[in-house]
């Protein structure tokens, strides 16, 4: 008969959770004045979410993709977008920038008005230039997504041989099982991409009456009347 320690035990579903949570967290781009403390206890409360109610992550990941599709759909007419691109807009990776100084992070529907309206000078954007800034590559989402494969190759191989399994490693398949289909959704979400990686977008001095009755959240300088 097969028999493990508790430390086994405790130690093989650790690894599983935190490859399943923490590693896969996909966290938008933190501002410009936010230090690593409140980074790392956003990403901290962000785990503990996935891990005591997965069924919200899952939810929250899934209105996510929704909004990226939605926005890269929004762009196609303009632009030959992806999810990727849709997801990078959502996680407030264009800046504004004025006199070469960045003044705010665009919004979904303000970059696309200011789009549309040819306020801005927007660059051409690949897939591959978005990538780049991410911290997550292939290989990163293959150990987790390997982690989590040999747990429940784990599980599997006692279930067939009769061997009993613990309460916590079943909790933890559940539980890894719904932060995977989140996972899945923040596939090509960027991750972890720095406030100084943002993509540059400068105003059109052509359109910049556009932006009159804003011009406080945006550069904080006076536009001339119409």
């Amino acid at each position: 008969m097969c028999t493990r320690s508790l430390w086994e035990i405790i130690w093989s579903c650790a690894a599983t959770l935190f490859a399943c949570t923490w590693t896969a967290i996909h966290p938008n781009i933190p501002g410009m004045d936010e230090g690593k403390f409140t980074v790392f206890s956003r990403r901290l409360g962000i785990m503990m979410i996935a891990l005591i109610a997965p069924e919200l992550m899952i939810t929250w990941t899934a209105i996510q993709f929704l909004s990226a599709r939605d926005t890269a759909k929004a762009f196609n007419d303009t632009f030959e977008w992806t999810v990727t691109h849709g997801f990078f807009v959502w996680m407030g990776g264009f800046m504004l920038y004025l006199n070469d100084k960045p003044r705010a992070t665009l919004a979904t529907r303000e970059l696309e008005r200011f789009v549309h309206e040819g306020s801005v000078e927007m660059p051409v954007i690949m897939q591959a230039d978005i990538e780049d800034r991410s911290k997550g590559d292939a290989l990163s989402k293959g150990i987790a997504i390997l982690q989590l494969v040999w747990f429940v190759l784990q599980l599997v191989a006692r279930y067939v041989q009769n061997l009993p399994m613990t309460l916590l490693e079943l909790d933890t398949l559940a539980v890894a099982t719904l932060a995977s289909i989140a996972y899945g959704f923040w596939w090509k979400k960027p991750k972890d991409v720095g406030p100084g990686q943002c993509l540059e977008v400068y105003i059109a001095w052509a359109g910049m009456f556009c932006f009159k009755g804003v011009q406080s959240r945006y550069y904080g300088v006076q536009l001339p009347s119409r």
